[in-house]
C-alpha cells in the first residue's frame, strides 16, 4: 500500500516532514470508508418565531434555502446562517436552531409529528413572521462507532454561502435531492442516501481544504513529523502487533514522547485509536463477508477469538454475531466505551 511504503520510509528516518502526496491519501482512504446506512429529509418552512432542539439522531445536516437563523451546537459559539449556508454536526452532538437567540425551542421530531410532513417530508410551522426555508437531513452510517474520521471531525463543519447563493456543487447536489424527493420515483430512497453521501463527502473536503494549516487537532498531527507517519502507519497495518513503544521507535521518539505527543494532538491515546482502526475493520468484514470469525479476528490485530469479542463487547455493547445479523449498536455511537 502506499501508505504503507511512504509511512515506513518517513518513519525509519523519523525526522521528515509528512509528504503532501501520502497524507492525501491518507484522506482519500478515511473517505472511502464512509458507509452510509441510510438517510431521512425533511423540508421545513419555518415562520418566525420558530426554534427546534436535535440530540442523539447521528450525523445532521442543514442547508438554508431562504432566510436567515441562528444555530447553536453544544460546545461551539452561536454562529449566525443565511441562505447559502451549509453546516454538519459530525457527531450527535446536541444543537439548537431558531430564528433569533432568545426563542423558545422543541424537540425537531415533536414538530414534525404535529405538523405531518407530506411524502417529500416538507412541512409549515412558527408564526406570522419572516420565513426561512431548511434542508434538514440526518446520515446514519454504518461503521459509525469505529470510523477515524467520524471520530477526529470537529464538533461542526460550516460550508459557507457567498452572497446569499450556496456553492455551485451544493446548489447542483440540493437541486437533485429536491427532484427525487417531489417525483418520488422508484429507487428515490437510494438515490438521495447517495446524495448525502455526496454532500457529506463535499463538507469534510471543504472542512479539511479550509483547516489545512490548523495548529491543533487530527491535520495538525498530520503535519507533524514524527506523529503524522505515525497516524498514517497505524492505518496501513492496524493488524500489526503495536505498542506504544514499538510505534516510538518507528518514528524515532521515546515512549514517553510518543505517547504524550500523539494523545495531544490525535486527541486520544495511541491504543485507544488503535482500537478503534481494529474494530472499523472488523465490523467491514463482518457486515461484508461470511468470514469466520477467527479469519476476521486476526485481520484485525487480534491474538484469538476470545480478545476480539471481548473487545467487541466493551466497544458496541453486543457481540459480533449479533452485529453481523444487523443489530445495532445501543446508545450513542461516539459514548461507547474502547
Amino acid at each position: 500500500m502506499e501508505v504503507a511504503a511512504k509511512a515506513k520510509s518517513q518513519g525509519d528516518c523519523g525526522a521528515k516532514t509528512a509528504p503532501d502526496s501520502w497524507r492525501e491519501t491518507l484522506f482519500a482512504d478515511l473517505l472511502r470508508s464512509i458507509r452510509l446506512r441510510r438517510s431521512f429529509y425533511f423540508l421545513p418552512e419555518l415562520h418566525a418565531p420558530w426554534g427546534f432542539r436535535i440530540a442523539g439522531k447521528g450525523t445532521v445536516f442543514h442547508i438554508v434555502v431562504e432566510g436567515t437563523c441562528w444555530l447553536e451546537v453544544e460546545g461551539v459559539a452561536p454562529i449566525p446562517l443565511s441562505a447559502g449556508d451549509f453546516v454538519v454536526v459530525p457527531r450527535d452532538s446536541a444543537h439548537l436552531m431558531r430564528d433569533a437567540r432568545t426563542t423558545a425551542v422543541e424537540d425537531f421530531f415533536d414538530l414534525v409529528k404535529r405538523r405531518a410532513p407530506d411524502e417529500r417530508g416538507a412541512f409549515r410551522a412558527g408564526g406570522d413572521g419572516p420565513v426561512t426555508k431548511l434542508v434538514c437531513g440526518g446520515m446514519q452510517f454504518e461503521n459509525g462507532p469505529t470510523d477515524s474520521l467520524l471520530a477526529v471531525l470537529p464538533p461542526l463543519i460550516h460550508v459557507k454561502g457567498k452572497d446569499g447563493d450556496a456553492a455551485p456543487w451544493l446548489r447542483a447536489t440540493v437541486a437533485h435531492i429536491l427532484e427525487e424527493l417531489e417525483l418520488h420515483r422508484p429507487g428515490t430512497e437510494a438515490v438521495v442516501t447517495r446524495l448525502a453521501d455526496i454532500l457529506f463527502i463535499q463538507a469534510v473536503r471543504s472542512y479539511f481544504e479550509d483547516h489545512a494549516a490548523a495548529d491543533s487537532g487530527w491535520l495538525a498531527a498530520l503535519r507533524d513529523q514524527h506523529i503524522g507517519p505515525a497516524v498514517a502507519l497505524l492505518h496501513a497495518h492496524p493488524h500489526e502487533p503495536w505498542t506504544v513503544a514499538s510505534a516510538a521507535h518507528r518514528v524515532g521518539l521515546s515512549r514517553s514522547v510518543f505517547a504524550t505527543r500523539f494523545t495531544q494532538l490525535v486527541g486520544e491515546p495511541p491504543l485507544r485509536y488503535l482500537t478503534r482502526l481494529r474494530l472499523n475493520v472488523a465490523t467491514t468484514r463482518l457486515r461484508a463477508s461470511n468470514d469466520k470469525l477467527s479469519a476476521i479476528a486476526a485481520a484485525a490485530g487480534y491474538e484469538s477469538v476470545a480478545a476480539f469479542i471481548k473487545a467487541f463487547k466493551r466497544h458496541f455493547r453486543m457481540t459480533p454475531g449479533e452485529y453481523r445479523r444487523g443489530r445495532q449498536p445501543s446508545g450513542s455511537a461516539y459514548t461507547a466505551q474502547t
